[in-house]
């Protein structure tokens, strides 16, 4: 029975990646159904509280860069320093998926990156393919992402680590993930050709397939008050999210006696900061549903239900029969 399921699971990842987009996310459906209505396994509860958390954390992103005021901040950095693109532009990735919580921050940061690698000769996908990483390193280290919740339930119910609270998690997975970005940005420094050796690129430039970016009119935007005051908002929130997850004392005590879990606190803070976002900025709400981050970051959500529910429903097959036979 093994080996059927971990056959239709591969088998559905494989035609889901085939097709593409979001048929990934739909094509879990198909392999539920053949998982109970064919093999009568037992379904496993959705993955509700990650799906909740990045529903949460991806409205208060997209809000936030509904006012484009972060990447204008990464343009400013990066271009100070572009002979060092390859490995400040993973570290600011790293940044703003730890201040956003969710690593699709990186994609409105990739077109300045490649503007500026092309200008300052630097093979474009150096310090794209480093800042991709990045961005997945910070998930392990945010105090917002689902990643962190999970892996503090998960300790949370092992005896050893009873005492383990954010604060102590991030005391490691920071510095770690922070010194595994540079690592991997030096380990691409010099990959491929640099651009004035690359013929292809060259037959491109001549082509005229390559923009000049040197020759684009750059217009130097003000920074409008309501863009500070959303980043603003953003941050009070996750510093608040991180004192609660740390000092268990100002968590409140519920009715059953029980504190507010976490999972929860990091899913009011959200909805509260994109609200608060809302209304101090004036911000007209349905812009939010145009922003590349809410798009994608929904793109997730729907990835998490369909085949995450599949793998997670196939594991628990598995624990379960292991379980049995252990007996």
């Amino acid at each position: 029975m093994f080996w059927i399921e971990l056959i239709i699971v591969l088998a559905i990842i494989f035609i889901g990646v085939r097709v593409g987009g979001t048929f990934l996310a739909m094509a879990g459906g198909i392999g539920m159904f053949i998982m109970t209505f064919i093999l009568h396994v037992t379904p496993s509860d959705p993955p509700i509280t990650v799906i909740l958390i990045m529903i949460a954390v991806i409205c208060a992103a997209a809000t936030m860069q509904a006012l484009d005021y972060l990447v204008r901040i990464a343009e400013k950095i990066l271009r100070k320093n572009p002979k060092m693109i390859t490995v400040l532009a993973p570290v600011v990735a790293y940044i703003f998926t730890f201040m956003c919580g969710t690593g699709h921050i990186v994609y409105s940061l990739l077109p300045v990156i490649n503007e500026i690698a092309i200008e300052t000769g630097v093979r474009p996908e150096r310090p794209i393919s480093a800042s991709i990483v990045s961005s997945q390193q910070a998930i392990t280290a945010c105090p917002i992402s689902a990643a962190t919740v999970g892996i503090l339930a998960f300790m949370a119910e092992a005896t050893n680590y009873t005492k383990v609270n954010i604060f102590t998690l991030l005391i490691v997975c920071v510095p770690a993930t922070l010194i595994g970005t540079v690592i991997a940005a030096i380990a691409v420094i010099k990959k491929g050709k640099e651009l004035a050796d690359d013929p292809e690129f060259q037959a491109r430039v001549e082509a005229g397939l390559i923009e000049d970016f040197s020759k684009k009119v750059k217009e130097e935007k003000k920074v409008s008050k309501e863009a500070k005051i959303s980043v603003t908002i953003f941050l009070i929130a996750m510093v608040g999210i991180v004192l609660l997850g740390a000092v268990s004392g100002l968590v409140p005590t519920l009715a059953d006696g029980s504190k507010l879990p976490l999972t929860t606190v990091i899913e009011i803070f959200m909805l509260v900061a994109a609200a608060a976002m809302i209304l101090l900025t004036k911000l007209d709400s349905n812009k939010v549903l145009d922003q590349p981050v809410f798009r994608t970051g929904m793109f997730a959500v729907v990835l998490a239900f369909g085949l995450c529910w599949l793998v997670n429903t196939f594991i628990g097959d598995q624990s379960s029969f292991i379980t049995d036979n252990m007996s």
